[in-house]
């Protein structure tokens, strides 16, 4: 029986621009005048990935970066506009939540971030009040679908392997939470949070 809920966040929870859903780069050629190309070349392919396990601090590397791409533009300028144009909440996701934690399921958020944006979204988006706690990848230092990302989860949850089910819209982190003995599931666009748990409840029974 499930115990303990996890939900990936980008895709489930937080689904792009608030106005449209949309990337949250959509616009920054114009916005910001920063090329997307330029900004995958230079700060994202070299740097993301060890952003995102802790071994690169994101602002430290803005701050390297950003003048190849901006003459005026401060890293937390950048942040800010990045982060708030990444926030579009799914609100029946949240409500399903808040039901879901009132029958005794305990919920957490398990996602591929770093500091500054696992922050951000527990509290300034607020998702603080909807589950128990966020489990990342910059702070256990090690991402989706490794098994070292599962197994801290766990860790912070107290509960045994076999009552966590992941909530994903990833094939390769369903799979690897599943061979570490969770259950998982595969998450479209659309789905009804509540039906989920049903199906996942009534199949495995």
């Amino acid at each position: 029986m499930t115990r303990c809920l996890m939900l990936d966040v980008d895709g489930v929870v937080v689904t792009g621009r608030p106005e449209d859903g949309r990337s949250w780069a959509t616009d920054i050629q114009c916005d910001l005048g920063i090329s997307p190309h330029r900004l995958q070349e230079i700060f994202f392919e070299p740097h993301w990935a060890d952003i995102l396990v802790g071994r690169k601090d994101l602002l430290d590397v803005l701050q390297g970066c950003l003048p190849q791409l901006s003459a005026t533009l401060s890293a937390e300028e950048f942040v800010e506009y990045w982060f708030g144009r990444d926030a579009r909440l799914d609100e029946a996701v949240l409500a399903a939540c808040d039901k879901i934690r009132a029958l005794g399921t305990r919920i957490f958020l398990a996602t591929n971030q770093e500091h500054l944006r696992a922050r951000y979204l527990m509290d300034r988006l607020g998702l603080s009040a909807h589950v128990d706690g966020i489990v990342y990848s910059a702070a256990v230092g090690a991402r989706k679908p490794e098994p070292e990302f599962f197994a801290n989860a766990a860790e912070l949850s107290g509960a045994p392997p076999e009552a966590h089910l992941l909530v994903d819209d990833a094939p390769a982190n369903v799979e690897g939470a599943r061979q570490t003995g969770w259950s998982a599931v595969l998450w479209s666009k659309g789905d009804d949070l509540l039906a989920l748990l049903e199906r996942q409840r009534t199949d495995g029974a």
